[in-house]
């Protein structure tokens, strides 16, 4: 059986995640990301390759179509920002194409920084914040619609007013949302959870990419490898408390905003150079006959 085209176009593969970072634990996945030419069919007809993810014990990996890899990194992607400056001896392979897509990542850096790494780190720790309450203040049972004044009509229950009903309806999300946690949770993260009253892991991870965006609208730099390493295990073994943690990360937030004001980057990508970019690379490896069909 011949290699499908996510094999045999590939351009450009490297370690991603934890071990990217010099974060890894013995329990780190190795994780791996790359970027591919698709396939003729998928350039020219009907049903274009965006991309192709695949899970093992190992760990996971992604596969991007060089189209959607761009789309992305137009958007300040963090996980694509990553992946274009990874460090080269966690690079798995790279031929003349990926070396002439790398060449171009200046292109993806963006005054975006502060909203797509911001966005993403405080996703996480409004995370934490949920489980934190749940840890310290966990519901103890499912909420009936008689506490919120409601009564049952013989068909469907009543509410003295809308603000009650709302009231009920958000109680029992909560209550829902508790439970799915409760049946998900990650043997591992439970553990830190159970430690130290949060996921220092998540905390570890919010931290890092508030850091990167301000060191990238600061000095336009990237820096994958973490040169504070050291510091970010220790707040995934417990460096701060919850409470400092969710100070640190709102004065890193406020920093971002501050930098991004300031920041040297573009407000907006280049669209035009980047796709003429993707334009010639398709062109020319249809016409070297190297795309799988």
């Amino acid at each position: 059986m011949s290699e499908a085209f996510w094999e045999t176009n590939i351009i450009y593969k490297t370690v991603a995640g934890s071990h990217a970072y010099g974060l890894a634990t013995e329990e780190s996945d190795y994780d791996a990301r790359g970027v591919c030419i698709p396939s003729r069919r998928s350039l020219l007809g009907l049903t274009p390759f965006e991309q192709r993810e695949e899970s093992g014990e190992a760990g996971d990996r992604v596969i991007y179509g060089l189209g959607k890899f761009v789309r992305l990194g137009l958007a300040c992607n963090p996980s694509i920002i990553e992946l274009l400056y990874t460090e080269p001896h966690f690079v798995l392979f790279i031929n003349e194409y990926g070396k002439e897509l790398l060449s171009h990542r200046d292109l993806f850096l963006t005054r975006q920084v502060r909203h797509t790494f911001a966005s993403y780190a405080i996703s996480q720790l409004r995370r934490i914040e949920r489980h934190h309450r749940w840890i310290v203040n966990p519901p103890d049972h499912q909420p009936t619609q008689e506490e919120f004044g409601g009564w049952f009509t013989g068909s469907r229950y009543r509410f003295p007013d809308s603000d009650a009903e709302r009231s009920y309806r958000a109680a029992l999300k909560h209550w829902n949302e508790y439970q799915t946690w409760q049946r998900n949770r990650n043997p591992a993260r439970a553990e830190l959870e159970r430690r130290f009253g949060y996921d220092t892991k998540h905390a570890m991870h919010l931290l890092r990419l508030l850091r990167m965006g301000m060191e990238i609208l600061e000095t336009g730099q990237v820096h994958v490898y973490r040169p504070d390493r050291e510091w970010l295990l220790a707040v995934r073994n417990g460096l701060l408390s919850y409470e400092a943690l969710v100070g640190l990360a709102g004065s890193y937030e406020t920093r971002l905003a501050g930098l991004s004001a300031t920041s040297r980057l573009p407000v907006a990508p280049d669209v035009d150079a980047a796709e003429q970019m993707v334009v010639e690379m398709h062109d020319r490896f249809l016409k070297e006959g190297r795309v799988a069909q």
